[in-house]
Order: C-alpha cells, then structure tokens, then sequence
C-alpha cells in the first residue's frame, strides 16, 4: 500500500478552507460593530479610510478615532479576497493564505476596498496577457495590493491634483493598474535575484515599481515628496484592548486547526527548517492554522515585551507573520531574524545615544520599542529562508542587515508602496547571497512557490 504524505493525512476540503476565513472574516466585521461607538460613527469612519491617501504607515485607528471601522475594513477585504478566489477556482494553498492575511493586517494600514482592485486588475492583466490561468496570479495579485496607494495618493492627495476630481480618479486608476502589471512582470524575474531568500517576493518587485512611478509621477510634476504622519497620528495607550482582539484571532485560528486534525503534525512543524514553499502542501491545512495562530501570539507578545504600542502599523506586520507560517516560516526561522534586529536595534540605539551624551541603555530601549524596530523585527520573517537554509547565526546576521537598511529605503518610493520592508529584505537577500550561499552546509534553488 502506497504511503500516504503528511498533508494527504491531514486533507481538508477547500469548502471547508474556504469557511475557516469567512468565519475570521464574520470575526472582524463583529469586531468592528463591537468597538463602534455607533452605526454612524462606523460608517463615518469608514468613509475617512476609503478616502484618505493612504500613504505607507497610515494608521486607520487614530485617523478615524475608533477602532470599529478599521475591523470592518479588514473583515470586509478579506471577503473580497475569497470571492476572488471563489471564482476563479483558486486553491487555498500557502501563497493564496498568505495573500490573504497580508490584506487582513494592511485593510488597517493603507488598503479599503476602493484602493485596492486597480493593482489586482494589472497583475490579473498580465497574467491574461500571457495566457496563464488566472488562479496562478490571484495570490500575486493581492500581494500587489502594496501599491494601493497609489490609487489613493493620486485621487485624494497630490498636491498638483484637484482631490475627488475625474482626472485624479483617472491618473490613480491608470498608474495603479501600471503598478499592478510591473508588478506581475518584476515578480516572476526577481526569483533570479534573491534565489527564493525571501519570502516577500512580490513585496520586492512592488518596491522597484514604486521608485520607477514615483520617477514617472516627479516627471510630470505629479509626485508628492511630504512625508505626511507624525508620532501624534498613530494610536498609543490601546495595548491591551487591541491585543485581546488578535488573541482571540489567533487562538480561534489554533481552536480550528485542533478542531481539523492538524494535532499531530504540529510539533514537527514549529521546528521545521528550510527554504520556504507550501506548507499546507507539506504537512496539511490544520496544521498551518496551528502554526498560523502560534506565530501571531509570538509576534504580540513580541510588541508587549520591548515595550511597544500596538497599533494599525503593528497589526500588518503581526498578520504578515501568521500569514506566512502557512507559507515558509516557523518558529525556527523566524526567530533568529527578530533577535538580529532587537540586538542591531539595541547596540545601535545605545552608541547613538552615548555619541549624544544620553547614555547607553535608556536609548538602546528606546530604539528596540520604536515603531519602526518593532516592525522591522516582525516583518523579518520574510527573510526566514536565510535561517531555514543556513541556520541561526545567518539569520542573525541579515535580521541585523535589515534593522539598519529599512529605515532608509521607503523614502526611494515617496512611502507609496505598503512593503517597504520586502524592499529593504530584498535587496539584502540579492547583495549578501554570494556571501551567505557560501556559509550553509546545504544549498538551495530559488522556490517559484515564494509569493
């Protein structure tokens, strides 16, 4: 009798797959009439998020003053994306649920329902274009959902535009739909580049289109240059509340896997080790919302443990992590890369603050709770292959690469494109290749199942 694999073990419907996020969906909505503090106020808020320019570290909870309509934005997205999905016969595999929780986290960071189509339709565009079925794009398609800004920068909030008028409606629509197909293009070649390193393949290729707009929008004296947030825009003193919400997320995700039969693969799963790839394909669907729920705990308790604030920011990169624990990363891989941040972060914080004549470990700390260390931190489980493929101490090395390098690269895109951390991941992973290739004992190819 033939053997059966891990995952065929653990085989769940896709009806059923399809259910367990329309449910976390339900969830989110329910959250979001829960912290409303009325109907109107819900639908007010939600208003500002569909029409605000939306720019890289848009925070929905302190621009709208109510946690509600930010739970309704990302519930009613996530639907969107399973009704894609639903009709054009995607599977839910590793990528499509990474895709998926990416739009989950960002709906309160930059992403509505407005903004986010005029990307999927130019990767849905070119995969058209190049005669592949369209259930292969879907997951590249709303990974390319980084670029909604786009939309939203030049509709709502380009200085040389009248806002709300149809040649801003226009413009953000054409460039949005550009975005969209550089995006579909750059991301079946930069696997060439990182060799499969990074696990935020679209997140890197969407970095490139958004310096090549921001040049083309500059050109014609349509760019925007001012970056617009100040520490006072993002929502601060909500920890617990906001925290108690994800947990619960991530402990239903936990509950549904048990419920599924993923028990049993579980512990070989949180200490995998490799290059990345599918792991519902690997070790099956229950599983992976085991592992999904687990690392979204980790990277809360993560927030809570430097001393951080939880807010929309936060909740895109916490839902990156349990996204991608169903698509390349563990407990094993992920952890090396946070620890190289939190101790770059800490080591430079401190000697910056001895050069200024402050101390060592009062701005050491400062620097680890900081929003964009903590983010940084967080989002570094894109380059888990680095651990997964050469172990611990590499991991280390380029989650330290990256806490110094991220800080400075969103400015190339004008903060238009929402992964700017796959940016900066990206071009770590294709500088320091030659270098880290030679460090493993085993060597890897470039995965064509990294998103």
């Amino acid at each position: 009798m033939k053997k059966m694999s891990n995952s065929q073990r653990n085989s769940v419907s896709e009806n059923k797959k399809f259910l367990v996020f329309a449910a976390l969906g339900l969830f989110l909505i329910v959250f979001g009439f829960y912290f409303s503090p009325s109907f109107e106020q819900l639908i007010s808020g939600y208003l500002i998020i569909l029409s605000h320019p939306s720019l890289l570290e848009f925070d929905s909870f302190a621009h709208v003053g109510h946690f509600g309509s930010s739970f309704l934005n990302s519930g009613l997205l996530l639907l969107c994306v399973l009704l894609v999905y639903k009709l054009t016969n995607t599977k839910l595999q590793g990528g499509q649920i990474a895709a998926a929780m990416m739009v989950v986290g960002f709906a309160f960071y930059g992403k509505n329902p407005v903004n986010v189509w005029f990307p999927v339709i130019g990767v849905l565009g070119y995969a058209a274009w190049q005669k592949r079925p369209l259930s292969t794009a879907t997951a590249t398609a709303f990974f390319s959902t980084t670029l909604s800004p786009v939309f939203s920068v030049l509709a709502f909030g380009t200085p040389s535009l009248q806002p709300f008028s149809p040649q801003a409606y226009f413009l953000g629509a054409f460039f949005g739909i550009f975005g969209g197909i550089l995006v579909g293009f750059l991301a079946d070649i930069l696997p060439n580049m990182h060799r499969g390193y990074i696990l935020f393949n679209t997140g890197y290729a969407a970095g490139f289109a958004g310096i090549f707009i921001t040049a083309l929008l500059r050109a014609f004296n349509l760019g925007h240059d001012q970056f617009p947030y100040q520490a006072s825009d993002f929502v601060s003193g909500a920890n617990l509340t906001l925290s108690a919400a994800l947990i619960i997320m991530f402990l239903y995700l936990i509950v549904a896997g048990f419920i599924l039969g993923g028990g049993s693969e579980i512990g070989k799963m949180i200490w995998f080790r490799s290059k990345g790839g599918s792991y519902v394909e690997k070790f099956g669907f229950a599983p992976c919302l085991i592992n999904m729920g687990i690392l979204g705990i980790i990277s809360t308790a993560y927030v809570f443990l430097v001393g951080g604030q939880i807010n929309g920011c936060i909740f895109a990169c916490i839902w990156t992590a349990a996204g991608f624990a169903s698509n390349g990363l563990t407990v094993r891989t992920f952890l090396p890369a946070m620890a190289g941040v939190f101790i770059a972060a800490f080591i430079t914080g401190g000697v910056a603050g001895m050069v200024a004549g402050n101390g060592f470990l009062d701005p050491a700390l400062a620097k680890v709770a900081a929003r964009s260390m903590i983010l940084a931190a967080v989002f570094s489980c894109g380059i888990a292959p680095v651990a997964g493929e050469h172990g611990m101490f590499a991991g280390l090395f380029v989650g330290a690469a990256h806490s110094i390098l991220v800080t400075n690269t969103s400015a190339f895109h004008t903060w238009m494109s929402l992964y700017n951390n796959g940016l900066s991941l990206g071009i770590i992973a294709t500088l320091l290749y030659p270098i880290y290739s030679r460090w493993g004992i085993r060597k890897g190819t470039a995965s064509s199942a990294s998103p």
